[in-house]
């Protein structure tokens, strides 16, 4: 998995891999990418408050790594929300050219020198639960190159002691 992974981002970084644009309904990507996660935060006894409106947003983007950063944000958010009473929230807003999707959690939230490393290939935040970090460190470097190829931005906001949210934007397609 991770050298698959590796592969994955060494891909992005060389222009080698081609989006495969369609016409998308953003509620959509979401809802899928929620039914996804459900089992997880289920498990780990973690609501999520999907807090989408009822609004459809057309956009024009890869489905299935739209996907891919949806959950992989939405599975950060469950595993570091607080433990005791675990929360994520999803909400979306938009303006003329882009739309922004946010994904918050409730749990200890990020210090301020890592914001800038979180994205960064290999990077694990130390001590977030005094335990052993899962996962590989690439999730939100993928995230980022996906983003990116989409033309669009991410981003954390987060105080230690407040959670964490996650943004990020995609353009609008102009109907």
């Amino acid at each position: 998995h991770l050298i698959n992974q590796v592969l994955t981002l060494e891909k992005y970084d060389s222009g080698a891999y081609k989006l495969n644009l369609a016409s998308e309904l953003l509620n959509d990507i979401l809802n899928q990418a929620i039914d996804t996660i459900l089992p997880l935060a289920k498990e780990r006894n973690v609501s999520i408050k999907n807090q989408i409106p009822d609004t459809q947003y057309l956009l024009s983007c890869d489905r299935g790594l739209i996907i891919q950063v949806l959950i992989n944000l939405l599975s950060n958010a469950i595993k570091f929300s607080n433990q005791d009473a675990g929360e994520v929230c999803i909400f979306i807003s938009n303006s003329d050219q882009d739309i922004t999707v946010c994904i918050s959690d409730n749990g200890r939230g990020i210090d301020a020198e890592l914001k800038e490393l979180i994205f960064d290939k290999f990077f694990q935040a130390k001590n977030q639960t005094l335990r052993k970090p899962e996962g590989s460190g690439l999730g939100l470097a993928i995230c980022k190159k996906i983003i990116d190829l989409h033309h669009g931005n991410i981003w954390i906001e987060s105080e230690p002691g407040y959670g964490a949210k996650f943004y990020f934007t995609l353009p609008i397609k102009k109907v």
